[in-house]
């Protein structure tokens, strides 16, 4: 095949947005396994599931990621406020998500062309971390996508926080695409922050406990919806993740939200 500019990165890139994907990028596992959101969770793992007896448990000495992968491609797919069904949950859809079936489809479809057009070895992360999956936050802001903002969420230039994530390893050392010079949390005077049902930043930073007592609140409140909404043929009990900080994210919006808008 022959490379874009020579550089097989932007190949893979380019190959990434033609599969769908809003932006894509590329960074180094060494990178990602001493990224924050891992040196925090080893001090404190929230996942019982992910714990020293989990095959896929993580210390800094003692990651159980396969040695032969070298880069993780991570991409974003956006998810505009027109269409708040995308990441609403239901045990009936494919990959719990309308938003994360596409983007399991655009997984395999990137696994199958890594191999075949590039001999490259891949392998798509599942999207829960406890499952063996990645930080994809911290993965996408390595690969240039955006930087983790004051809000604890990825925040793009190009979409700001309205972004959904996905990624793939693979077994070829490939160089990175970021990380990004971008900082729009500076001069910013934090709408994300009081948007908070919870107030999860009372303490000035993210309180992932505060936050999950929102979500657990939604999940017990779930509703049953025509299938239709949701991409499938029989009505199913759905939750509804709270937005409320991210579409509070003025970065990429032009425009204020109005409470009318938060799903």
């Amino acid at each position: 095949m022959k490379f874009e500019g020579n550089k097989i990165e932007q190949t893979i890139v380019n190959k990434a947005k033609q599969l769908g994907a809003s932006l894509a990028g590329i960074a180094r596992i060494a990178d990602l396994k001493a990224s924050k959101s891992y040196e925090r969770y080893a001090q404190s793992p929230f996942y019982e599931t992910y714990g020293p007896e989990s095959p896929n448990y993580f210390k800094f000495k003692g990651f159980k990621w396969r040695e032969q992968h070298r880069s993780v491609l991570v991409w974003a797919l956006v998810h505009p406020i027109s269409q708040p069904a995308l990441d609403w949950w239901s045990m009936k859809v494919q990959g719990f998500t309308p938003g994360n079936g596409v983007m399991r489809s655009q997984s395999k479809r990137l696994r199958i062309w890594l191999d075949e057009a590039l001999g490259i070895n891949a392998l798509s992360l599942p999207y829960q971390i406890e499952f063996g999956g990645a930080f994809l936050k911290d993965a996408a802001h390595l690969a240039g996508l955006g930087v983790i903002g004051k809000n604890n969420l990825l925040v793009t230039p190009d979409y700001g926080t309205r972004v959904r994530l996905r990624g793939i390893f693979m077994e070829a050392g490939l160089e990175p695409t970021g990380p990004l010079d971008f900082d729009p949390c500076s001069g910013c005077d934090q709408p994300c922050h009081r948007a908070c049902p919870r107030n999860a930043f009372r303490s000035g930073a993210y309180e992932r406990a505060l936050c999950m007592q929102e979500n657990d609140k939604r999940e017990a409140e779930a509703e049953i919806l025509d299938g239709s909404i949701m991409g499938i043929e029989e009505p199913s009990e759905v939750v509804k993740p709270c937005r409320y900080c991210e579409l509070a994210c003025p970065v990429a919006q032009g425009t204020s939200l109005s409470p009318g808008d938060r799903t």
